[in-house]
């Protein structure tokens, strides 16, 4: 088990188990405020705080058609055709499951193991090449790992020459023979993630996909007219994450085995319609670490401004550095639509992949990330207190129990002696559900306000044991956050959200600018008279759909010019036919997501 989980599993242990030691020892181990140790705020009324706030619509939100796959484009028909694939064999899922139990009575940790890694290699002789048309060629290979509920696949040494593409995606469908899937994916339900050869993703040189659906996935390469002449891959896949656990099947035979294991203990939060918005912002969170993939719980949670920058807050137990950020995967929206309505399948949720490490320590055992793929609408930014929370508070968590869908669960805050410190920890005691492996990183909330006070660190509670948990406390994390919660990442052009307010450049180009939700950035640039303007945008779609307008020297009526595209880049280009040197304007905007960075280029001749 420690080969498989690695340092993720012995830090995390090794921290749990000094929550359950308490049970025993107590104050006499020494636990206590100490001079080192942050302060708390010892008022409510001085100490910084939030409030929730929801994500509106976005007013730019462009209905623009599901992107094709090359071999789509191309005209390919691959439902026609044997593809070849790379196979490994089953993995032994019971002797996994095992280990997990024993991992779950002995360690008490509140994350979750639901994949492991295993090498792979696909080579350019693993698929097979055809004609895309006007120079251009497509490979294709197929993965497979026997078994598998879902996939996650690695690419490596990647250097996707400019006007390629690289798509991956897998299916629900099981129509094959031995519940395998049906070569040629013809009439599925297809989850697709594409990466270009464009400018900036040129220093994405290694990334993991989400997970795909399923045993197996499809690798299709375009490799365009000038790059087509080789049978080399411009990427090495080498690994791939193995999904083994499966929550539902689990809790069904648990149901027949124990009537007091996880189910009937748990609350479904649709249950609760006034906690309807802040379980918006808890999300599922997949890591991959050393060995495997490792599901933890935790939420958006809003700044000082108010702009819906995407912090999140996790535990540092589930995540703590830059390398694993870059690998988490976000399941929003997973929970049932009505009250103890049929859960919707994990694989249909919205995802989002990625983030930015913003601060993270073990001392209150918090991560704070910056969510860098694009979110899905209809979230909710919870709010938080950083005040010291009186004992006898009364208070709910909304969680991830076992990876399955949101639940809730009510207690109170408790004198703290039993965590590790009572000066960055507190204690929750529950009255109405604990918690499970996949909590780890929730949030604790007043009841009376729904602000957050702490992240789930863990503890001896269980179904049948519904004790109490460990939370860090969010009064000793603030001190540590409270730079980039005064306000979202922003750019210094700022205030430049109105024609008005238009921020003069030159030709050449800007890097590291930040478009957000509701606050487009508009710049001018001044074109000599018969001269023709190009402006262009490059930025990574999958992390926020930017577009580009080119007004002509009015700010006033539609623009003279738009790129509304799917693509990594957006071009626009417009002649001065004015007769004189004037002002033209452009306009950077999301047509989708809360944020994006981006770079933009503009020369005239």
């Amino acid at each position: 088990m420690d080969r498989l989980i690695g340092r993720r599993q012995r830090q995390a242990g090794r921290l749990v188990l000094v929550v359950c030691a308490g049970l025993v020892a107590g104050a006499a181990a020494g636990w206590g405020a100490t001079a080192a140790n942050p302060p708390f705020f010892e008022d409510s009324q001085t100490a910084p705080q939030t409030f929730g706030i929801a994500q509106p619509q976005n007013a730019a939100k462009a209905l623009k058609p599901a992107p094709a796959t090359p071999s789509e484009k191309a005209g390919i028909d691959l439902a026609t055709v044997t593809v070849p694939e790379v196979r490994l064999a089953a993995v032994d899922r019971d002797a996994l499951l095992k280990e997990d139990a024993l991992n779950e009575r002995t360690g008490q940790t509140k994350i979750l193991r639901f994949g492991i890694a295993r090498p792979l290699r696909v080579a350019a002789a693993n698929g097979a090449w055809y004609d895309a048309g006007e120079g251009a060629r497509l490979w294709v290979s197929d993965v497979v790992s026997t078994g598998a509920l879902g996939l996650r696949v690695h690419f490596d040494a990647v250097h996707l020459p400019p006007g390629a593409e690289l798509a991956v995606y897998g299916a629900n469908d099981k129509s094959g023979a031995a519940g395998t899937l049906a070569n040629g994916f013809a009439g599925f339900d297809r989850r697709l993630e594409r990466f270009q050869g464009s400018e900036a993703q040129a220093e994405r040189t290694d990334f993991w996909t989400g997970t795909l659906p399923g045993e197996r996935v499809r690798i299709e390469y375009l490799a365009p007219a000038d790059a087509a002449g080789s049978n080399a891959l411009p990427f090495a896949v080498d690994n791939l994450q193995h999904v083994y656990f499966d929550p539902v099947a689990k809790l069904a035979e648990s149901l027949i085995r124990n009537k007091d294991a996880a189910g009937p203990c748990h609350n479904d939060v649709t249950c609760f319609p006034e906690w309807a918005d802040v379980a918006k912002a808890v999300s599922g969170l997949g890591i991959i670490f050393a060995g495997g993939s490792g599901f933890c719980t935790g939420q958006l949670i809003n700044d000082q401004a108010a702009d819906f920058t995407p912090y999140f807050l996790t535990a540092h137990h589930c995540l703590n550095t830059q390398k694993e950020a870059t690998t988490s995967e976000y399941f929003w929206l997973y929970q049932t639509p009505t009250c103890n309505g049929t859960p919707p399948d994990i694989n249909s949720v919205p995802r989002s992949t990625g983030a930015t490490l913003v601060s993270t320590s073990a001392n209150s055992d918090y991560t704070l990330l910056m969510v860098e793929g694009a979110l899905p609408d209809g979230l909710f930014w919870a709010g938080w207190t950083a005040a010291r929370i009186a004992d006898g508070t009364t208070a709910a968590c909304i969680h991830h129990p076992s990876g399955d869908f949101k639940r809730i669960s009510f207690g109170f805050k408790d004198e703290s002696s039993a965590c590790p410190d009572v000066n960055n920890f507190v204690r929750i005691s529950w009255t109405d559900g604990p918690t499970e492996p996949g909590s780890s990183g929730s949030g604790v909330f007043r009841l009376d306000t729904h602000q957050l006070f702490g992240q789930l660190l863990g503890g001896p509670s269980a179904c049948g044991s519904e004790t109490f948990d460990c939370y860090g406390a969010f009064a000793a994390t603030y001190p540590k956050v409270k730079n980039p919660l005064r306000k979202g990442w922003d750019d210094a052009y700022e205030p430049n959200n109105t024609c008005a307010q238009a921020h003069q450049i030159f030709t050449g180009s800007v890097k590291n600018r930040v478009v957000k939700l509701l606050d487009p950035d508009w710049y001018k640039i001044k074109v000599p008279a018969g001269k023709t303007l190009t402006a262009r945008v490059n930025f990574i779609n999958a992390n926020g759909d930017v577009d580009l307008d080119l007004q002509g020297p009015s700010c006033d009526g539609d623009p003279a010019t738009t790129s509304r595209t799917t693509n990594d880049q957006e071009i626009v280009q417009l002649t001065n036919r004015t007769g004189t040197a004037t002002f033209f304007y452009l306009k950077v905007y999301l047509a989708s997501d809360t944020r994006n960075t981006y770079k933009l280029t503009t020369s005239i001749r």
